[in-house]
């Protein structure tokens, strides 16, 4: 039972950290090509396009990794939804994700 649990502990845990990876690579290539080619004001104003959402994505999914890497069985019963499984999983990204969504929002 415990080599049953220890691969899908190391898959979350890979996920997470080669999403991180991807993310920091696209805004450094996406600061690297806009950064020669527009005006510093272009990348002011879509910063949070460019930047923020790339960055909420992975920071959800690494989030949402690492938190089924240690509870493989997770389930969510709030306000009259009851999930289990991967269905919780899904459930918590997009919560994730939509709260770092409005906090760039609120913040930008």
């Amino acid at each position: 039972m415990a080599k049953t649990l220890r691969a899908p502990k190391a898959v979350y845990t890979g996920v997470a950290v080669v999403s991180l990876i991807a993310s920091i690579a696209l805004g450094w290539k996406s600061l690297r090509v806009l950064g020669g080619s527009q005006s510093p004001q272009a990348l002011v104003d879509h910063a949070p396009a460019l930047f923020g959402m790339p960055f909420a994505i992975t920071a959800a999914l690494t989030l949402v990794c690492c938190a089924r890497a240690l509870d493989p069985q997770a389930h969510i019963d709030f306000l009259g939804l009851r999930v289990r499984g991967a269905a919780a999983t899904i459930v918590c990204w997009i919560v994730v994700f939509a709260a770092l969504t409005i906090a760039i929002r609120a913040l930008w």
